[in-house]
């Protein structure tokens, strides 16, 4: 058994599962399995971060296609926001020359004003 080289890294502890490590003083980690398990851990939450936003874009991306398909190209903000749409996750926005900037999710495109969104149309 392997004990610690300086007696100040007596309190060294695995990051993972949290056991007494022994030998080299700067090891993090008791063994191979604890240092793979912890740095899957760590990927998998940028992972699970992405998968959250991509299913919220295509949600809204969803509720957009509706709207497309009865043919509408406004929506009170209201009705929008009932139905799930959260108008916070856009893939694009661009400054237009008027008044409004231009939004986009995935390939439809819309302007937002405070009580609704309008010319909804697909690029």
């Amino acid at each position: 058994m392997y004990k610690p080289i300086n007696p100040e890294h007596q309190n060294s502890h695995c990051l993972e599962c949290g056991e007494p490590i022994y030998g080299r003083a700067d090891k993090k980690f008791c063994n191979s399995g604890c240092r793979n398990s912890f740095h899957a851990h760590l990927r998998s939450e940028g992972r699970q971060k992405k998968h959250i936003t991509l299913n919220l874009l295509a949600a809204n991306y969803g509720i957009l296609e509706n709207l497309l398909r009865i043919q509408k190209t406004s929506c009170p903000m209201d009705s929008l926001l009932d139905m799930g749409f959260r108008p916070e996750y856009v893939t694009h926005t661009a400054e237009k020359r008027g008044r409004h900037t231009e939004y986009r999710c995935f390939d439809i495109a819309y302007y937002i004003s405070a009580a609704k969104i309008f010319n909804l149309h697909r690029v």
